[in-house]
C-alpha cells in the first residue's frame, strides 16, 4: 500500500506510484502546501504505477469510427481513452513538480491545480463510460505520454510538450469529438467532451504564461513558434501536436499569437487521437 504523506511532494509521489485504479480516479483529499520546495532535490520518477489489470500495450486500442459511436459500446471505448489521456496528464503534472522542484512555487501551485483539474476529469470519464456499461480498465491502454515525457531535461521542455503539444492539441480534439458525438445522438457524453476542452484552455494559457516567461519572450507576444518548436524532444514535431481543423479561437483564448498560429497551421497534422 502506497503512503501519501504529510505533504504535497509526498502525496503526489504516492498518487503516481499507485497501482490502485480508484487512487488515480479518487485519491485522498490533498495537503494544502509543499514541503521544502526549491530546497528539495529533484526526483526524476521512472514510471506510473498501473494495476496489474490494466492492459498496457505498445498501442493503444483503435479509436472508434465515426459512424460507429451511434453504439454505447463504442463510445465507450472512445472514453476509455480519454480516461488514460487524463490519468496520464495528472500523473505528469505530479512528475514535473518532483522533478523540478527548483521552480517558482507560484508554477508548482498553478500546476498542482491543473494536475487536479486532470484528476477530476479522469473521474469524469469514469463515470460516463460506467454508465454507458463499461469499466476503465475493460480496454488495453498506451502510455504515449509517458513514453514521450521522461525525456524532457527542464521545466521549459516540459511546459512546451505538456502544456502547449498535448493539451494544446486536445483543444482540437475535444470539439471535434464533441460534434461526432452529438451528431450521434449523445448529447450527454458530447457536453462531458466540451467541457473538458473548454477547461483545457485555461491549462494552455499557463503553459504560454510560463514558456514565455522562461524562454525570454514578452509576455503579452505569447511564445515563439520557433523556439517552442526547437524545444520539443525529438522526433516530435508541431505537426503531431495539433489536430484539424486548427482551433483559433480557442488557442488565441490560450495566449498563442496570429503569428504563432500562422506557423502552427502551416505545419499541417499528422495527430491522430488513436496513436496515443
Amino acid at each position: 500500500m502506497v503512503q501519501w504523506g504529510p505533504a504535497r511532494e509526498d502525496w503526489i509521489h504516492a498518487y503516481v506510484a499507485s497501482e490502485a485504479t480508484a487512487d488515480k480516479l479518487h485519491p485522498p483529499t490533498p495537503p494544502s502546501t509543499f514541503g521544502a520546495g526549491a530546497g528539495s532535490p529533484p526526483v526524476r520518477l521512472g514510471g506510473p504505477g498501473r494495476c496489474p489489470g490494466l492492459r498496457v500495450s505498445p498501442r493503444a486500442d483503435r479509436i472508434p469510427r465515426p459512424g460507429a459511436l451511434r453504439e454505447a459500446s463504442a463510445v465507450a471505448r472512445l472514453l476509455h481513452v480519454f480516461i488514460h489521456h487524463e490519468v496520464q496528464a495528472a500523473e505528469l503534472c505530479g512528475w514535473a513538480i518532483l522533478a523540478f522542484p527548483e521552480t517558482p512555487l507560484e508554477f508548482r501551485e498553478g500546476l498542482f491545480a491543473v494536475m487536479m483539474d486532470e484528476v477530476r476529469h479522469a473521474a469524469a470519464y469514469s463515470a460516463r463510460v460506467e454508465a454507458l456499461g463499461c469499466r476503465y480498465g475493460h480496454h488495453a491502454v498506451r502510455d504515449w505520454f509517458w513514453e514521450r515525457t521522461l525525456s524532457c531535461e527542464t521545466a521549459l521542455q516540459y511546459v512546451a510538450l505538456m502544456g502547449l503539444g498535448f493539451e494544446g492539441g486536445n483543444l482540437e480534439h475535444a470539439r471535434r469529438f464533441d460534434l461526432l458525438l452529438r451528431d450521434a445522438g449523445d448529447p450527454e457524453s458530447a457536453e462531458l467532451v466540451a467541457r473538458v476542452g473548454r477547461e483545457e484552455v485555461a491549462h494552455v494559457h499557463f503553459a504560454a504564461r510560463w514558456f514565455s516567461e522562461w524562454s525570454g519572450a514578452a509576455p503579452e507576444g505569447g511564445p515563439d513558434f520557433e523556439r517552442w518548436a526547437a524545444e520539443l524532444p525529438a522526433p516530435l514535431t508541431p505537426a503531431v501536436l495539433r489536430g484539424s481543423p486548427l482551433d483559433r479561437v480557442r488557442r488565441g483564448k490560450a495566449g498563442l499569437s496570429e503569428a504563432f498560429l500562422d506557423r502552427l497551421e502551416a505545419s499541417g497534422s499528422t495527430s491522430s487521437p488513436s496513436e496515443r
